[in-house]
């Protein structure tokens, strides 16, 4: 009689865990929310992407993480960046010569001039805080 033999296994990768924990970004008002079930955390200023390159809407949620992190796309900094879709676009730390405050200023809060490549960009505390609360699998809601 055959001696009978293990079935392979048919589990696939294990999947990023599930948290209670959500970031919301509004494209209107250019404000990141984050919250811990339904408990506001942090509320953040933000520069999103311009008319030519928007942000993506959708669900979606943190991909991977890095602390330092360069784009060879753009050749851009992004630090405590977030990545949230498949094509690079994240929640990082603003880089630019002018202050965040103005660039938001510009045309009724959404910068047409200094919008990014789709990415959120955010003031360096407001990154590196939000970096350090988010989790990979943390929901992130675009709209």
């Amino acid at each position: 009689m055959p001696t009978p033999t293990k079935k392979p296994s048919t589990k696939s990768r294990p999947k990023a865990p599930r948290t209670l924990k959500t970031i919301k970004v509004n494209l209107t008002s250019q404000i990141v929310e984050a919250f811990d079930s339904n408990n506001r955390v942090f509320r953040f200023e933000c520069v999103s992407g311009d008319r030519d390159h928007p942000t993506d809407r959708g669900i979606f949620r943190v991909r991977w993480k890095a602390e330092s992190h360069r784009s060879r796309a753009y050749d851009v900094q992004m630090d405590y960046a977030l990545f949230f879709t498949n094509d690079g676009k994240a929640l990082h730390q603003y880089h630019g010569v002018a202050p965040l405050a103005l660039i938001r200023a510009a045309r009724g809060n959404i910068s047409e001039w200094f919008g990014s490549h789709g990415c959120v960009r955010l003031a360096e505390a407001d990154a590196k805080a939000l970096f350090a609360w988010a989790s990979i699998g943390t929901t992130v809601q675009v709209s």
